[in-house]
């Protein structure tokens, strides 16, 4: 079709831009089409010789599979087909989009289909495993092939004697190598334990791998991915990939703080040298209570505390308790470890009650008082005012204690850690849910957890190391603990090692790509507005690799909605974020939610429309941010 189009056999042809790939089948003058992948396709198309798109087929719901179909629908109108488990995904997207469920407290229970359509597409057809589409003298056999989405299909290309093709959407980028980590934080059972989707990193190692065994069951001559390389040796790079995605794994359970919470599930798993033997653990001193779950306080000799992690009205209540019993005399302040709904659901509710200012890391602090503006796991849509954003390092005095605030990305990279050191007594770490006495709380790939010298948990395991408090909290774990000498330096081990394993895994300069989830996203996520407004929309991109880059981000707008400018590029330099920031016209007509793709270029990889802001279009003057 171009420079960039690869001819597999007679009548199949690759269109490839950027990495994506639309399977092109010709008859004649006319084509039929599996997936849309790229802006330009029916341009192409036409130079290529096809004068009409009988039907389009896709491997699953992800709109950046579909970023060509919008002009290929304007010129010839197919006849879509789409897997039948997702077609709601496609014909009634704004089901999603409207669902509170899709948007705040997320376990990861909408992994599959967060990029999804945005506007409604007209179905012809849903197919699932053994259906079989004869089109002209071509036979296509559907295969069901969860792994990168649940209800994904993968497509068996026939034609005459030849061998089958298999057009296998995003199972596998190549050999031994898959586009992400993230898109497989999925729920896995082991041992009749069963982690949910938030506790599943890589979960969905399994599903992919068996998917592509039942691939490879069919004697396929090649696979054709929707993103990445055709495939010559599909044996050989499925058992690749089964070899790097076993050694990955079991690097990360080896010092993986859920061998402490859900110790069946990892019963079978093997334990060498390379595993972090328990740590020893101590009950909770007499200066720290823990209230109720994860909201805990620090008592000062005159009975005066910190509250910790207010996020439930049971554990308010429990809290003034503590002061209607004598426990506690009153409460100074409101730390906030992390952002997770589960541990500040109920701060601004606290901060009024008791009369007290809220303190966190200023790197979260954001996330706290103005949370629509970001799409994050755990996230609570309720904001609270931060008195107090501390700096890494800020050392203050209170009662008897020397306090020290510390950026802390463990668990997620908007995290904070709390030293409090009295003038008697045991020195304290309040490290929120980062580490257990098993290992590292690096679970979801939701959370930013970023790997490397200086970054992530080796940037937080040398600050322990360094800082040597006697004991460590977790506000899940109901012990205080410690690490010996020993455990530090293999936990820093393994993540050395670790980083090389992923980055095997995928195709890219750094395994953070892989792993987080958010290395390009919009900002402010969601944002109200009135008709007539101009709104800033900017496209944040973190440049994980060590050497410059450059990003490009295209708007994709709805009838009626205009800017000056709907295409930018930026130079991304190494270990940075860079914005690309665009001015929307709201159209007097506009109402309701309304949902703009931003397509992304970084480097030679085109993503496609992977990601997306909301604009919350009020006829009336909108709620104060943050508020939604």
């Amino acid at each position: 079709m171009d420079s960039a189009a690869t001819v597999v056999g007679d009548g199949l042809v690759i269109d490839s831009v950027g990495f994506g790939n639309t399977v092109v089948l010709r008859s004649g003058s006319a084509a039929l089409l599996i997936n849309a992948v790229a802006p330009g396709l029916a341009a192409r198309l036409r130079a290529a010789g096809v004068e009409r798109v009988e039907r389009v087929l896709f491997t699953s719901h992800r709109r950046d599979l579909a970023d060509g179909l919008a002009e290929v629908l304007s010129e010839w109108s197919p006849g879509l087909v789409v897997p039948a488990s997702e077609r709601d995904l496609f014909e009634d997207p704004g089901a999603y989009w409207s669902a509170a469920s899709s948007r705040w407290r997320l376990l990861c229970g909408h992994v599959p289909s967060h990029i999804t359509h945005v506007r409604p597409l007209a179905v012809a057809q849903g197919v699932a495993e053994g259906d079989v589409i004869t089109w002209h003298d071509w036979r296509i056999r559907v295969l069901a092939t969860p792994g990168h989405t649940d209800g994904a299909v993968s497509y068996l290309v026939h034609r005459g004697e030849a061998p089958p093709v298999a057009v296998t959407g995003d199972l596998i980028w190549g050999p031994g190598q898959v586009r992400d980590l993230h898109s497989l934080q999925r729920s896995v059972t082991r041992n009749g334990h069963r982690l949910g989707d938030y506790h599943g990193f890589m979960g969905a190692m399994d599903a992919v791998l068996a998917s592509l065994e039942r691939v490879l069951a069919e004697g396929p001559s090649r696979l054709l991915p929707a993103h990445g390389l055709p495939i010559d040796r599909p044996v050989e790079a499925v058992a690749l990939l089964r070899g790097r995605f076993l050694a990955a794994y079991h690097n990360y359970v080896s010092i993986s703080a859920l061998r402490w919470y859900f110790p069946k599930h990892f019963a079978e798993e093997p334990v060498d040298r390379r595993t972090l033997p328990q740590q020893e653990t101590h009950p909770l001193p007499g200066n720290v209570l823990r209230l109720h779950g994860t909201t805990w306080a620090l008592r000062a000799d005159d009975g005066h505390a910190l509250l910790i992690d207010p996020y439930c009205d049971e554990a308010l209540a429990k809290a003034a308790g503590a002061l209607a019993d004598g426990r506690v005399a009153a409460y100074d302040a409101i730390w906030i470890t992390h952002y997770h709904y589960d541990h500040l659901d109920r701060a601004a509710a606290a901060r009024e009650r008791f009369g007290i200012p809220i303190l966190v890391d200023e790197g979260m602090a954001e996330v706290v008082s103005h949370p629509e503006r970001f799409f994050l796991t755990c996230l609570s849509p309720l904001a609270a005012t931060v008195d107090g954003p501390t700096r890494d390092g800020q050392t203050w005095r209170w009662r008897n204690y020397r306090l020290t605030a510390y950026h802390f990305p463990g668990q997620s990279l908007y995290h904070g850690g709390l030293l409090a050191v009295p003038d008697r007594g045991p020195r304290l770490f309040f490290a929120g849910d980062a580490v257990t006495p098993c290992g590292i709380d690096d679970y979801c790939a939701w959370n930013r957890n970023w790997l490397g010298r200086g970054v992530g948990y080796d940037h937080c395991l040398h600050l322990l190391r360094d800082l040597a408090p006697d004991l460590i909290f977790n506000q899940h774990v109901e012990f205080g603990f410690r690490f010996s000498e020993d455990a530090y330096e293999l936990m820093l081990d393994v993540l050395r090692e670790r980083e090389p394993l992923l980055r095997a895994l995928v195709p890219w300069p750094h395994a953070d790509f892989g792993t987080d989830i958010a290395w390009a996203h919009a900002y402010p996520y969601e944002q109200p507005c009135r008709p007539g407004d101009a709104v800033e929309v900017a496209l944040r991109v973190r440049n994980h690799a060590g050497h410059p880059a450059e990003a490009h981000a295209e708007v994709v707008l709805s009838d009626g909605w205009s800017a000056p400018v709907t295409a930018l590029s930026a130079p991304c330099a190494p270990g940075r974020e860079s914005s690309l920031v665009f001015v929307l016209a709201v159209p007097p007509t506009a109402e309701g939610r309304v949902v703009v793709p931003i397509r992304v270029t970084f480097g030679e990889h085109a993503l496609g429309a992977c990601c997306e802001a909301i604009l919350r279009v009020e006829a009336t003057a909108p709620a104060a941010d943050g508020n939604p």
